[in-house]
C-alpha cells in the first residue's frame, strides 16, 4: 500500500502504512482552519486502519500554525500526555487564522502497521 489522504465535507484524514521518505519532512493531513470552514466543533483521532492482533508502532504529531507564524508548532498537551493510537480529543482552539494538521515525521516515527488519523466535525 501507500500513504494516502482522505478529504471530505466533514473530515480530513490521512493513512500511513509505510515510512515517509527521508528528507520529505513526513506525511501529513491537509491543513484545516475551522473558521474558514465554519466548523463549530472539531475532533482529532488516531486509530488502527485494520482490525488485527498486532498493534501498529507509529508516532503521530498534532501541529498548529497561527497567523504570521513562519512554520508549524507541535501541539503539547497541558497535562503533558503523549498522543497514542486510540486517542480522540476535541480541538478547543478554533481561532481565526489558526490551522491544524497531523502527521508522521520522516525521523523514524514509523516502525510498523497502518494507522488512520485526522480531523472530523
Amino acid at each position: 500500500m501507500a500513504n494516502s489522504r482522505n478529504s471530505g465535507v466533514s473530515h480530513e484524514y490521512a493513512t500511513v502504512d509505510t515510512a515517509p521518505a527521508a528528507g520529505s519532512a513526513g506525511y501529513f493531513t491537509n491543513a484545516v482552519c475551522a473558521k474558514q470552514k465554519k466548523i463549530k466543533r472539531m475532533f482529532f483521532s488516531i486509530r488502527e486502519t485494520t482490525d488485527d492482533s498486532s498493534p501498529s508502532v507509529v508516532t503521530v504529531k498534532l501541529q498548529f500554525k497561527c497567523n504570521d507564524d513562519s512554520g508549524w508548532t507541535d501541539y503539547v498537551s497541558l497535562g503533558s500526555e503523549t498522543l497514542a493510537i486510540g486517542n480522540r480529543l476535541e480541538i478547543n482552539d478554533l481561532g481565526t487564522g489558526t490551522y491544524w494538521r497531523a502527521g508522521v515525521a520522516d525521523d523514524l516515527s514509523y516502525t510498523s502497521g497502518s494507522i488512520t488519523f485526522g480531523f472530523d466535525w
